[in-house]
């Protein structure tokens, strides 16, 4: 019988890792269950064939996050007007705006009628709900909340959403701007140069330096090229040696950090997100422990991810959050001076949200200057790219008029 690995988090909201022996996931998931525990992560210890772990996932469309947070959205307003559980996911599976989230709900309401509850129904496809989501809806069943919970879990993803289109649409016009830039240059160095050169070496005549460059420059494409794949290869090796090494991982976010304008970002961006994470599952009543370990794993920086690591054994300690929090680098201290008011004023869920909320915008204004630079400065060196070539294309043309006047 296969031997499973998993993670898993108990009763008080420790996370426990252990193996277990079960036939498929599905039934060491409802053995887990069975014990009290509620399944993180689930990796079989000895795959046939190989000796990768992988994790298990379920489902066979998937979905992107504009979906999910669209499905909760939907799904909040149906328990905020309270309609029945079983009703609401039968209006979904009716009236879902995709062939996928139709399925999703049947799926979900399956497993509901066969005696499930919303929250262990909802572990059962890890590929579209997080562990984040699954304990925010877990403890929002606890307290009898669960529309209350949703809604705070759909403005969450709504909230990443606007930040990502705010982002993908700020880098439309860069995009535009650089697309054409390299038409302009494939034009005038795929069609005028070698028009114009073959004057110049049948007149025995001596090339414009200009166009000389550009000559060499194209007599060496190979060379240059092959310089450029010796780069990226380099490049690529060394991404792929560090996503087994996590100390090179480490090192590698916390060099992002340092550097200047980006380091701040990204410092608000993984504020704003393990805030807004954090705050969301202690307003649904998750124990501070669990929502930590949940709110962790929402943040992509590794530095910071290993770094709330130590947090979590500070707090499990007896250590406050705000304390383990202000000795973490690169943190902005105004988030850690809320928490510690927050935590005096036993209103930390509400207080993190505000933390969030303040560092998404800022986050978002930021990224909108950061644009609002790269514009012009792009607009600036690619009119001095085109220019230049079309400077060396006319000086060679005036040499070509001396040449016919002489």
């Amino acid at each position: 019988m296969p031997t499973f690995k998993y993670r898993a988090y108990s009763g008080a909201g420790d996370l426990l890792e252990g193996e277990i022996e079960a036939r498929t996931a599905e039934e060491a998931e409802d053995a887990l269950f069975r014990r009290g525990l509620t399944p993180f992560e689930t990796r079989e210890a000895k795959p046939a064939g190989g000796g990768r772990l992988t994790q298990i996932s379920f489902g066979k469309r998937g979905l992107n996050a504009a979906q999910v947070a669209s499905f909760t959205r939907e799904f909040a307003t149906l328990e905020q007007a309270d309609v029945p559980l079983d009703q609401s996911l039968r209006i979904l599976s009716a009236q879902g705006a995709t062939p996928a989230l139709r399925e999703l709900a049947q799926e979900i309401l399956a497993r509901i009628v066969d005696g499930a509850s919303l929250s262990d129904a909802l572990t059962r496809r890890p590929d579209v709900f997080g562990p984040e989501y699954v304990n925010v809806v877990r403890e929002g069943e606890t307290v009898g909340k669960v529309g209350p919970a949703l809604s705070d879990l759909a403005d969450m993803l709504e909230r990443r959403l606007e930040l990502l289109a705010r982002v993908q649409s700020a880098l439309i016009y860069p995009a535009l701007l650089i697309t054409l830039a390299i038409i302009s240059t494939g034009v005038v160095l795929g069609t005028l140069v070698p028009s114009i050169a073959p004057i110049f070496a049948d007149n025995n005549k001596e090339m414009p330096s200009g166009l000389q460059f550009i000559l060499d420059i194209q007599a060496n494409a190979g060379t240059i090229g092959m310089v450029v794949a010796v780069i990226i290869g380099v490049v690529v090796i060394f991404y792929k040696m560090a996503q087994s090494r996590p100390a090179w991982q480490i090192a590698i976010a916390r060099f992002y950090l340092r550097i200047p304008v980006v380091g701040p970002l990204l410092a608000q961006f993984a504020t704003a997100r393990f805030s807004r994470t954090l705050g969301s599952m202690l307003k649904a009543g998750v124990p501070l422990l669990q929502g930590l370990e949940s709110a962790r794993t929402a943040v992509s920086n590794h530095f910071f991810n290993n770094e709330l690591g130590e947090v979590i054994e500070a707090v499990r300690g007896g250590a406050s959050l705000s304390g383990s929090m202000g000795k973490v680098p690169y943190i902005p201290p105004v988030a850690v001076q809320m928490m510690t008011i927050g935590e005096e004023t036993a209103q930390l869920g509400d207080m993190l949200l505000r933390v969030a909320v303040m560092f998404e915008r800022e986050t978002q204004r930021s990224i909108e200057r950061a644009m609002g630079m790269l514009t012009p400065a792009l607009t600036i060196f690619i009119a001095t790219v085109v220019g230049g070539l079309i400077m060396t294309v006319m000086d060679a043309v005036l040499s070509i008029n001396d040449l016919a006047a002489k």
